[in-house]
């Protein structure tokens, strides 16, 4: 699992390919590796960190489970959530909330309506 939100990578890779992890990559796959008991200090290359993802692939669900209970409760949090534990209900009920909040946020952002002609 590599995580990339976009803006800086977890990690850089050197021409020699020793991996360097960068802070917030560390603070993630401490959390991750450290979840299905692997050690991010003894990942040395990009060959050692594949090898770990292998490895703590089958915590991946588990892992994200507690980090996703730990945050803030938003209607996508919780749709996450849902897809993790199994709950295609409570993801239904959660998919109709955001389809709702997705027409109030249209109508809100609608022009005003020109004024009735006499």
């Amino acid at each position: 699992m590599v995580r990339n939100d976009g803006n800086a990578p977890d990690y850089v890779v050197g021409a020699d390919g020793r991996i360097t992890f960068t802070p917030a990559g560390r603070a993630f796959y401490t959390a991750y590796f450290g979840y299905a008991g692997i050690d991010l200090r003894r990942i040395r290359t990009r060959a050692e960190f594949e090898r770990a993802g292998r490895a703590a692939f089958p915590f991946l669900f588990a892992f994200m489970r507690e980090h996703l209970r730990k945050g803030p409760q938003t209607l996508e949090t919780r749709a996450l959530l849902a897809i993790v534990e199994d709950d295609a209900a409570g993801l239904a009920r959660i998919d109709r909330q955001l389809a709702t909040r997705k027409r109030l946020t249209l109508i809100r952002a609608a022009p005003a309506a020109p004024p009735a002609r006499r």
